[in-house]
């Protein structure tokens, strides 16, 4: 008999049914990528750098200072204020680091 094996952890749930591919993909990354992510977005809006990409697996992320451009496979999905990426993306990023540095007692 096979043994279950499973992980719990925090999640997004982003309210916008057109941004579930995006939402299941950042599920998926491990925190170096979140990282790099919170990095990218950063750089832009202090102005080092114009704009930055940061692809997922089949979602792009095109981010400039004020907004940022959902892609999936290469196609307009949404626009986004850039801040709230980087807001959403730190308080995930919070969680994880949270959930693994929990020791597991209570």
């Amino acid at each position: 008999m096979n043994t279950l094996k499973y992980k719990i952890k925090p999640a997004i749930y982003l309210e916008d049914k057109e941004l579930w591919i995006f939402n299941n993909e950042i599920l998926d990354m491990p925190l170096s990528m979140i990282e790099d992510g919170i990095i990218s977005c950063k750089r832009v809006m202090s102005g080092e750098y114009p704009v930055m990409h940061w692809g997922l697996e089949v979602s792009e992320l095109f981010i400039n200072k004020e907004i940022t451009t959902l892609e999936y496979h290469g196609k307009f999905v949404t626009e986004l204020p850039t801040k709230e990426i980087c807001r959403m993306l730190e308080k995930y990023r919070d969680k994880l680091k949270e959930y693994e540095n929990h020791d597991g007692s209570m």
